[in-house]
This record gives structure tokens, C-alpha cells and sequence, in this order.
């Protein structure tokens, strides 16, 4: 296996909080999970459970550029300094650890897909575990190849092909050509896994023709293009209407960070949406999550790192907050 779990202890988040006497932060509250319990049968006494993935190996098998491997160490230092008040559930939210990778590293596309499959049985493991556990997973970090590892793992923990939304300049159903990250949700089609598919943001240029005839023989996928919303002839109201006519009232959630304009990411883009317009989607979509799977945010100097931190930070405090209370 190219990747091993690594637990973080609480040690670990102190570790990345700047203390401030009178203030009390999330590095100073937050649980993490002993080994000991996460190797039982025991279910896990929070309702998210967050882990990351430091790896680019997906995203370079598919010629783009490296830098995801950093973006979870990114989030959570910024995570830990978010302040602990009456606002954040802190009580209900525990951090697992990282996925890290163990093999080799290696410049051969051929090579990066070999690692990016083999990688994709733990991701897949530590979802499952997670859900029967009785949590919700948030994965953070990497690229978005880990999207099949959480809808597998979703899926084999409910016994049954899941429903995905999936937020995204990309459709990520690019053909079997071995993995990487362009095509996580067609092996997971392919596999069974994955049930009800829909999109929002996906740009029009972006997509080959061949994708376009595949969406149009899938009754099963539909979507929203970030050019039907840039003209108005849909809204977000509508669109929200719209997919869980499509999805039904749980699925899972998938956001990759070059949706958003000027977000550092493996496939920056220059338009899309903004920031803002992302936070207001974590709490204006209704729904049951079954997990959040947040990727492809790009570190490789310390603006991107700021940049990158902070955001991830705050939609993962978003999405906590707007499902806390759900049932």
C-alpha cells in the first residue's frame, strides 16, 4: 500500500495553535481519536470526524500541477486557530489524523496511477470506518481522485450505491485510463458505487465532447454549468429545487477548490465562483450529508499556504455549523 493512516494526538493540535491568554481555540478543544478505539468496534462519540490526505499523486497523473499533498497541513493550523465560542460545536467534531503516503515518489504518469489505486483502498477503508462508526466524514486535502475512495467507502459501509453532489469546474468522468484525479466519479459509476450523480459549476469549456454524449446517455447524471448560472437561466435557488429532485435528501458532498475564482488549486481557475457564494451553498443546500470531501486546494509558497488554510478552514467550519442540528 502507497499510504498509511497516521493518528494525531491532542499534543499534535496544541502543536499548531498560537495560544492566547482570555481566548480559548479550537487546537486547545478539539478531540482527536486513540488507535485503540478507532481499531474496535466501537462507534466513534462525535458527529464529524475529519481526516486528511497529503498526496498529489492523482492530480499529476493527470498532468496537473503538484501541490496538494500540503493543503491539509494548511487547513489545519488555521483550523485549530479559529476561536472556540459559543458559535462552533466544538464537542461533536474530533480530528482522526492524516493519510500520507509511504511508497516512493515518482515523475512516470504510469507510475503516479499505480500509486493513485493503490492509495485508494485506504481512503476507502477510512470512510467506511467512519460512517459505521456512526460519524460523518470530512476528508481534506489531496487530489480529487480520493472522491472514488469516498464514495466506496460510503457505499460499502450502506450496502448500496450512494447519490453525489459533486461542486466542481470538472466533471472528474474522464475515461478508465487508470487513476488519477479526472476520473474518480466513471470508476465509481462504472463499480457501482456510485448511484445518482449531479453537478454544479461545471464550465462548458472545460469538457470534452465525449463526456457531454456520456452525461446525455446517464439519465442518472445531471447538472448545472457555471455558464447557466452566469447568464441567468438558472439560479441557486432553482438549482438547489432541482438537485434534490434529482439526489433525494442524503447524499454525499464533494467540493473541489477550482470552482471558486482565484482559489489556489491543481486546475486554477480565472472565473467561477466566489468565495462567498460557496460559504452561502454550505448552508443553502438541504440535505442529510453522508460525508464533505474538500480537495485540490494547491501549497506551494506561504501566500498559497494563507490562502488556502483559511479558506478550507472556514468552509469546513461552514458546513459544521449549517449540519449540526440535522437529524
Amino acid at each position: 500500500m502507497s499510504t498509511a493512516l497516521e493518528f494525531y494526538t491532542p499534543a499534535d493540535l496544541l502543536a499548531r495553535t498560537s495560544v492566547r491568554i482570555g481566548e480559548e481555540k479550537l487546537g486547545q478543544t478539539l478531540s482527536t481519536i486513540a488507535q485503540e478505539q478507532w481499531f474496535s468496534d466501537d462507534s466513534l462519540p462525535h458527529k464529524f470526524i475529519i481526516v486528511g490526505i497529503e498526496e498529489d499523486f492523482g492530480v499529476r497523473a493527470n498532468l496537473g500541477r503538484g501541490g496538494a499533498q500540503h493543503s491539509f497541513q494548511a487547513f489545519l493550523q488555521h483550523l485549530c486557530n479559529l476561536q472556540h465560542n459559543r458559535f462552533f460545536p466544538a464537542n461533536d467534531v474530533a480530528v482522526l489524523g492524516a493519510i500520507v503516503p509511504t511508497a516512493q515518489d515518482s515523475e512516470d504518469v504510469n507510475a503516479l496511477k499505480t500509486l493513485t489505486a493503490q492509495s485508494d483502498a485506504l481512503v476507502a477503508q477510512t470512510v467506511e470506518r467512519i460512517i459505521r462508526g456512526g460519524a460523518i466524514p470530512i476528508v481534506v486535502g489531496g487530489g480529487h481522485n480520493n472522491s472514488y475512495g469516498c464514495i466506496r467507502g460510503t457505499s460499502t459501509a450502506m450496502d448500496q450505491a450512494i447519490s453525489c453532489l459533486n461542486i466542481d469546474a470538472h466533471t472528474d468522468l474522464r475515461t478508465l485510463e487508470g487513476r488519477h484525479s479526472g476520473n474518480g466519479f466513471r470508476y465509481a459509476k462504472e463499480e457501482g458505487f456510485l448511484g445518482h450523480y449531479f453537478m454544479m459549476g461545471i464550465q462548458e469549456n472545460y469538457t470534452p465532447e465525449y463526456i457531454w454524449q456520456y452525461i446525455e446517455d446517464h439519465e442518472e447524471i445531471d447538472l448545472m454549468s457555471y455558464e447557466d448560472f452566469l447568464s441567468g437561466e438558472e439560479s441557486l435557488d432553482e438549482v438547489y429545487v432541482r438537485l434534490q429532485a434529482h439526489l433525494g435528501d442524503t447524499f454525499g458532498l464533494e467540493l473541489d477548490v477550482d470552482t471558486i475564482a482565484d482559489f489556489p488549486s491543481s486546475a486554477q481557475s480565472i472565473s467561477g465562483f466566489s468565495m462567498g457564494q460557496i460559504r452561502e451553498m454550505m448552508y443553502g443546500i438541504d440535505f442529510t450529508p453522508l460525508y464533505f470531501h474538500l480537495c485540490e486546494g494547491r501549497v506551494t509558497n506561504e501566500r498559497e499556504h494563507l490562502k488556502v488554510g483559511r479558506g478550507l478552514a472556514l468552509l469546513v467550519a461552514d458546513f459544521i455549523k449549517a449540519h449540526i442540528f440535522s437529524e
